[in-house]
């Protein structure tokens, strides 16, 4: 039932939302992305569908994610004075869904072309590994989205898949010099779209509405990108950044400290 903490955070905020709105509206947002929750949020269905709802369960065979941080890799880069660790945005076990067939991975990225020679990223279903490639590092660090390619299969309903991130930064420094972890892990799983779901995605009337949408029924990795999508086009809309900061300190995601940092750059694979 966690998705319901989700829509309680939602109501129980409705009036600083309310007071965004306003100011947002005065601003004159575009139509196409303007809030309009209370008309969604008394459409949308009081039980969260069974078909959704997370059940915890043993861990698969190859092991779960460790820590949200990075915990080791092929080299550790240097540690980085007052910037956040490697972390991943999503892919614990509570925000591993989605419903898209290639769905965006978003990790923070502290590491930029001037402190490692590259990054790789990589997709394994169990033991077979289905896709790897070399990531391009940001010029900056921050939020990094890496989305995956069309010229992989669509991911199976159901089925957990794993994706990993490796940065090198093999013999970059002294050893005296203090190291941290490189590497990153998470989960992603699809669900299939319920008819519960289909149905409030087409009550939602922008795409800010479809953010919450996705965030009532746990569907974290589409949350996510959406609303990082509308703040790449719109970097200044504190409307946006309002709910970016709250979704990332939502329970099921708790990256708090990750929030203020900036999402500089969604990553396609050609």
């Amino acid at each position: 039932m966690k998705g319901l903490f989700f829509l309680a955070w939602i109501l129980m905020g409705w009036a600083s939302y309310a007071v965004l709105l306003a100011s947002a509206q005065t601003n004159t947002i575009n139509d196409s992305v303007s809030l309009s929750p209370v008309s969604l949020l008394t459409k949308l269905p009081a039980n969260l569908p069974a078909s959704l709802m997370i059940a915890e369960k043993a861990p698969p065979s190859r092991g779960t994610p460790p820590g949200k941080e990075g915990t080791g890799s092929r080299g550790d880069c240097l540690e980085k004075a007052n910037t956040p660790p490697i972390t991943r945005i999503i892919g614990a076990h509570q925000s591993r869904f989605t419903v898209s067939d290639r769905p965006t991975i978003w990790i923070y990225l502290p590491y930029t072309t001037k402190d490692a020679s590259s990054g790789e990223f990589s997709l394994q279903d169990g033991d077979t590994e289905i896709f790897r490639d070399r990531i391009q590092l940001p010029s900056q660090p921050g939020i990094v989205g890496i989305r995956l390619p069309n010229k992989i299969a669509a991911l199976k309903v159901d089925r957990e898949y794993r994706w990993y991130v490796d940065i090198n930064c093999s013999g970059s420094g002294a050893e005296s010099d203090s190291q941290t972890p490189a590497s990153l892990t998470g989960i992603v799983e699809k669900k299939l779209v319920s008819g519960e779901l289909q149905q409030d995605l087409q009550i939602a009337k922008s795409s800010l509405d479809r953010v919450l949408v996705y965030g009532k029924y746990q569907i974290w990795y589409d949350a996510i990108t959406e609303l990082a999508q509308l703040r790449l086009q719109e970097p200044n809309n504190s409307l946006y950044r309002k709910v970016w900061v709250e979704l990332l300190n939502n329970q099921d995601i708790n990256l708090g400290y990750i929030s203020q940092q900036p999402i500089v750059m969604n990553m396609v694979f050609e």
